[in-house]
């Protein structure tokens, strides 16, 4: 396929680059030329010319590439084991019409097979999907004192060391107190996983423990010595700074503030942050949904600003959990953790963190990839710049996950997934999130929506 005469943003925050054609083949970004000058460098257009190849017209449109959902959750608490195959199957669809090409799941059960991934990614059927299978917590730490997981961990030798949901192939939550205990658990892990999830959590409250900073300790370096990442999920303050400590890769969630009126805070973290080049991926659509999910206003807003279509807010409001509370967040600290990290965000873009898109849950919006975009638009209203955003979803969250280079990115070689539109999203970050303005949407080298 040639994309030609199309304006290329490539992810990276280089300038784009206008009257470009971009050469795909076997699923790859092969070429990518000023239209009308040359042969070609790929083995396809050297044997036969670019004239030979089907052709997209980009005239007008700006190609950017697939977005990445670099946190989120492929089932939802307390869904029937049975149920999940099915409900990922609906959400993966929802994800790729949306222009969401890579998919980060973060949940720890993981129901389908690797070889269905693998065979979805390459018809351009389902988007690329990377998982952790299983979690680390501290002994009744959370999500094992939610209410749904909070009764279906099994003990061994006295210590209730995992929650095991239809075993261990399937996913589940390790609940760990001591670092060999942790070691000898991640290394079961580390040949079926992407990534490794921690749970480094400081207000789990009540009887639950935070993981053992040994026991995180020992986890990292044994993900790091076998080439992979560890992603740490954080409540406070002193949790992030003890993770980036340790080596943690990424930070997952803006934490809840000491003192709500005072930014000091966050502007010492974000220099903490980018000192040790670590990833930030802040999730704040989770903190505005989960404080202000049950007002009608919310809603209003959400309708206004595109993300919801006001004959979707019967089925909103129809949810079981709509209004309720969500087990250990109350809603009043979430409006307070929500407005802490709006107001801050800027603070870690000025001080360089390297910040990462990810929603985590959807419990008010319509799909879980509505998350992705309305993060998106809370990173504009945040202050941050295009370039910087549109960075967060693709060529950034690539490198979360150590997939640099390789994918998330309009460059020859990566895998050729993109998003073609018909608008600047330079100018206006709504271009990008506004399903109307996606003309075609590319997954592994596969036209899948046009």
């Amino acid at each position: 396929m040639i994309i030609k005469n199309v304006t290329v943003i490539d992810g990276t925050g280089e300038t784009p680059r206008s009257g470009m054609d971009v050469l795909i083949d076997a699923g790859r970004f092969a070429d990518i030329r000023p239209t009308g000058t040359g042969s070609g460098t790929s083995s396809s257009a050297a044997s036969g010319g670019w004239d030979d190849e089907p052709v997209l017209d980009g005239r007008g449109g700006y190609l950017l590439p697939g977005l990445w959902e670099a946190h989120t959750h492929l089932t939802e608490m307390g869904m029937p084991v049975a149920e999940i195959p099915a409900y990922m199957r609906k959400t993966l669809a929802e994800y790729l019409q949306a222009g969401i090409t890579s998919v980060c799941d973060l949940g720890g059960l993981y129901l389908l097979p690797r070889s269905e991934r693998e065979t979805g990614r390459a018809n351009g059927t389902a988007p690329a999907v990377f998982c952790a299978r299983a979690g680390f917590t501290g002994v009744n730490g959370w999500p094992a004192n939610s209410r749904d997981s909070h009764d279906s961990h099994d003990s061994r030798g006295g210590r209730p060391e995992f929650v095991k949901v239809a075993g261990l192939e399937n996913g589940g939550l390790f609940q760990i107190d001591d670092a060999d205990t942790a070691r000898r658990h991640v290394q079961e892990l580390l040949g079926q996983v992407d990534y490794v999830k921690c749970m480094f959590d400081g207000a789990t409250g009540g009887a639950g423990r935070r993981l053992p900073r040994a026991a995180l300790d020992a986890i990292i370096e044994a993900t790091h010595n076998a080439g992979k990442k560890v992603l740490v999920h954080i409540a406070t303050g002193a949790d992030l700074r003890e993770a980036v400590q340790a080596g943690a890769d990424c930070i997952e969630h803006s934490p809840i503030p000491w003192d709500p009126a005072d930014l000091g805070e966050a502007e010492q973290l974000a220099g903490i942050l980018a000192e040790a080049g670590t990833h930030y991926c802040p999730t704040i659509v989770t903190w505005e949904q989960l404080g202000r999910g049950g007002d009608p206003a919310y809603l209003d807003e959400l309708i206004a600003d595109g993300i919801l279509q006001p004959d979707g807010v019967a089925e909103i409001t129809a949810r079981p959990g709509y209004g309720k509370p969500f087990p250990h967040h109350p809603a009043d600290k979430m409006k307070i953790r929500f407005d802490y990290a709006m107001r801050s965000l800027h603070l870690f873009h000025e001080a360089g963190v390297k910040l990462v898109a990810g929603s985590d849950i959807a419990p008010v919006l319509p799909t879980p990839a509505h998350g992705l975009l309305r993060e998106l638009q809370l990173f504009a209203k945040a202050g941050l710049p295009s370039t910087e955003i549109i960075a967060t979803a693709t060529s950034r969250a690539a490198e979360k996950i150590g997939k640099r280079g390789s994918m998330g990115t309009i460059t020859v070689g990566a895998d050729a997934d993109a998003i073609l539109l018909d608008a600047d999203p330079l100018t206006d970050i709504a271009h990008l999130t506004g399903l109307r303005h996606h003309r075609a949407v590319i997954s592994a080298g596969h036209l899948v929506r046009h």
